[in-house]
């Protein structure tokens, strides 16, 4: 199967400043203790180790995996990082037709608007991808700051990808979808993609998701990480109601896209299921 991974963050430029790049290099736990939750089992990824752009290419060459979104990230935080959008847009350029761009974005910024118009309208980005929890301050999905965001997406097509799992944010309310309903319904031409698909508040996610056809799961390591708690949900959901609005994500470079494919074909997918989260979805999605 042609696979699309629909989060991406890779060894290029801005991105290496980030939290979650400098996290997963050269790992070498010093006890199985040590390991990372979503780090379980994980084999290792020698364009992450390497920091080396061309090298992951190759890796989702071999894998399959014949496009990808590369996610940008934009906290205003000194601990979470940010990445410039230009490094994004460069990427699609440098691999013309392996990639799209979603522009990360800080509601807090008073350039936010400014920004989505740039990335979308003269760059081509697809959409963009907020981490409320990550912000600094930090911040819930339905602050009245997300409103003319969502509201620019809209009128422009845009995507909106947002962060929520048990590590996004001070605590775990931060990862409860469910006080979004209310800007998810008013902005029913919006397509919503939860990123982490907002573990462990996985009953809520699936609701919100059978709720509301403009929201999209990719739970990307909690579903594909071996005896993650409440996975199963998640497979019962991309079975049925949410088989056309499930999306595979390795979250690179949480996992090497090779082993990522493995897991998920391991997570009782049904094969119309299985097809549909790991390429159709996404292409229709991303209109490729």
């Amino acid at each position: 199967m042609m696979v699309i991974d629909f989060r991406i963050r890779p060894p290029y430029k801005s991105f290496m400043d980030l939290k979650i790049v400098k996290n997963w290099q050269n790992v070498v736990p010093a006890t199985p203790k040590d390991v990372r939750p979503t780090g379980f089992e994980r084999r290792p990824v020698p364009s992450v180790d390497q920091a080396d752009i061309d090298l992951m290419v190759k890796e989702m060459e071999e894998a399959g995996v014949v496009h990808g979104v590369i996610m940008g990230r934009q906290t205003r935080s000194a601990v979470y990082g940010d990445t410039d959008n230009a490094h994004v847009y460069e990427l699609t350029q440098k691999y013309p037709g392996r990639f799209t761009g979603f522009a990360g974005i800080s509601p807090h910024s008073p350039t936010a608007l400014e920004e989505i118009e740039k990335c979308v309208r003269d760059w081509g980005f697809k959409g963009i991808a907020i981490d409320p929890g990550w912000n600094a301050p930090a911040i819930y999905g339905n602050d009245p700051k997300m409103e003319p965001i969502l509201d620019l997406c809209q009128q422009l097509g845009a995507i909106v990808s947002v962060t929520m799992s048990v590590y996004g944010g001070p605590d775990l309310s931060y990862t409860d979808p469910t006080p979004m309903l209310p800007l998810i319904r008013k902005f029913n031409k919006v397509n919503f993609v939860f990123a982490h698909g907002c573990w462990p508040k996985v009953q809520e996610a699936v609701g919100v998701a059978l709720l509301c056809k403009n929201v999209y799961l990719s739970p990307d390591a909690y579903f594909y990480v071996r005896h993650m708690p409440m996975f199963e949900a998640y497979a019962h959901a991309a079975n049925s109601f949410l088989k056309y609005r499930f999306l595979f994500a390795s979250s690179y470079p949480i996992r090497g896209f090779a082993q990522c494919i493995e897991n998920w074909h391991e997570r009782g997918l049904e094969y119309e299921a299985l097809q549909r989260s790991l390429y159709d979805n996404a292409a229709e999605l991303l209109g490729l």
